[in-house]
């Protein structure tokens, strides 16, 4: 069979089941923007995934500041070297201890622990599914009407008419 002659019965086959392939061209509009652009869809899918690996930076950030606390802490409960320099630092003096004050040195008994930066998870941006759908009918009443008037300018609908002797007969089927 020749490439020519396949394509026209691909043609007259879709002409003759025009409501089905609009019907199919839609749900393929449909599947497509559903998949790529929809709530579950590769884009959302994408979003997601950029939301857990900054949570998870995040996590072994805030993860690391915990280990460093504790190890702070353990330190401060058990060490007196550690625990004389916090003293220290918080402006606490040994027994005998003379303090010697230097002008231009700025102290500081503030304590910065960086705790992490709150993140939030956010709903991922995606096309409503009336969209979804409203485009698909769009689509399909589009195909539908372009291959009716692919027929009418074929002139597929015009009743055919045979003429014997000046008098017009019409091919109309049998009941």
């Amino acid at each position: 069979m020749e490439k020519n002659e396949l394509f026209a019965d691909i043609l007259s086959i879709m002409k003759r089941f025009r409501f089905l392939c609009a019907a199919l061209a839609a749900t393929f509009i449909y599947v497509f923007i559903s998949l790529s652009g929809g709530k579950d869809g590769f884009w959302a899918k994408r979003q997601l995934q950029e939301q857990k690996r900054l949570l998870s930076t995040r996590t072994q950030e805030i993860q690391n500041i915990t280990d460093s606390l504790e190890l702070e802490f353990a330190a401060l409960e058990k060490d007196p070297d550690v625990i004389a320099a916090f003293a220290r630092k918080l402006g606490y003096i040994k027994s005998g201890e003379k303090i010697v004050k230097i002008n231009g040195l700025v102290t500081s008994t503030d304590f910065d622990f960086e705790t992490g930066t709150p993140l939030r998870a956010v709903e991922p941006y995606s096309l409503p599914e009336w969209f979804c759908k409203a485009f698909a009918l769009v689509v399909f009443a589009v195909v539908y009407i372009l291959l009716i008037l692919d027929d009418y300018r074929k002139g597929r609908f015009r009743k055919k008419t045979t003429v014997v002797q000046g008098i017009p007969i019409y091919d109309l089927p049998q009941v």
